[in-house]
């Protein structure tokens, strides 16, 4: 039985957000699953995407949350694409924000089951 490594939990969400492509593109993306690690995302199926790109989410939460990323994984659907990335190195700020924004998650999904 394969186990998970991640060391971080995940929590399920739905956030509308952006992302900035390294190539100069900015496009939508819906966060369906977060943790300080990293995301899962999803896109229209038209958006180019490679693994190892870098990309720049702009979270909108209580303030704007800036967290760099890189691809590490896309799954390509009929009309959408679903990709996995890992945060790279956040600012302090940034990175505070983001743990309010999944300690608040978390709190809200106390005694529900974490996304695998």
């Amino acid at each position: 039985m394969d186990k998970d490594k991640r060391y971080h939990s995940r929590y399920k969400t739905k956030i509308e957000t952006k992302a900035a492509h390294e190539k100069g593109f900015i496009f939508p993306v819906e966060i369906l699953n977060i943790s300080m690690e990293g995301a899962k995302l999803k896109t229209e199926r038209s958006t180019p995407l490679k693994e190892k790109e870098k990309l720049e989410l702009l979270i909108k939460w209580k303030a704007f949350i800036k967290v760099k990323a890189e691809i590490k994984w896309i799954n390509l659907n009929k009309n959408f694409v679903e990709f996995g990335v890992s945060f790279l190195d956040t600012d302090f700020h940034n990175r505070e924000a983001l743990s309010f924004l999944i300690s608040e998650m978390a709190l809200s999904s106390f005694g529900k089951t974490d996304v695998p």
